[in-house]
């Protein structure tokens, strides 16, 4: 009886591992930044695609693979600060998902970033689940050359810059640079402050 169940436990087991499994072989690929990545059959032949970004629509949320290193405090620092994001680990890279409403489109969506080799990336789709065509497209990326600590300590001084320059920033707005006095013998002044 121990045996029977054990088996049938076990077959149980497979076929819902062998469900969620997705053969991506006969995928297209596409180069983004330094790294090549599978595409799934629905986003192939893309709107846009170059150097920085592959768009399967003008639309980015539909689906979009963007290397970010150029703009990563930024980026970073803007979704961090308007979405709501976790930490998860995706076909064996740390990465951060957030997940945002889009209220012209009325879409969940979502934005994926993680590392691969060197460099960091994000994928944008709609939807708020990590689908196994997203997972596919991640793991068909290079390892990661960080480990899961410096992973998030990277995205986290980059938040700390994007906060320090948003804030200088915004000082620079709070004072003018310009002042104005009036001069009863020659009418208005300007001039700068410096």
């Amino acid at each position: 009886m121990f045996k029977k169940i054990l088996i049938i436990s076990l077959s149980i087991f497979i076929l819902m591992n062998g469900a969620g499994a997705i053969d991506s072989a006969n995928w297209t690929s596409a180069d983004v930044g330094y790294e090549t990545f599978k595409i799934p059959p629905q986003y192939e032949n893309p709107y846009s695609s170059d150097f920085d970004m592959y768009e399967f629509d003008e639309d980015i949320d539909v689906f979009t693979i963007r290397y970010v290193n150029p703009n990563l405090m930024d980026l970073y620092g803007h979704f961090l600060n308007e979405y709501h994001g976790k930490k998860v680990n995706v076909a064996g890279h740390d990465a951060v998902h957030f997940t945002y409403y889009d209220r012209h489109d009325k879409t969940n969506n979502s934005v994926l970033w993680f590392s691969a080799g060197e460099e960091f990336y994000y994928i944008n789709w709609i939807g708020s689940n990590i689908t196994p065509a997203i997972k596919e497209v991640v793991k068909s990326s290079s390892k990661s050359n960080y480990t899961h600590k410096e992973f998030y300590s990277i995205l986290n001084d980059e938040y700390k810059n994007y906060n320090t320059v948003n804030s200088i920033e915004s000082q620079r707005f709070d004072y003018p640079t310009e002042f104005y006095s009036y001069n009863f013998r020659n009418g208005l002044s300007i001039g700068k402050i410096y």
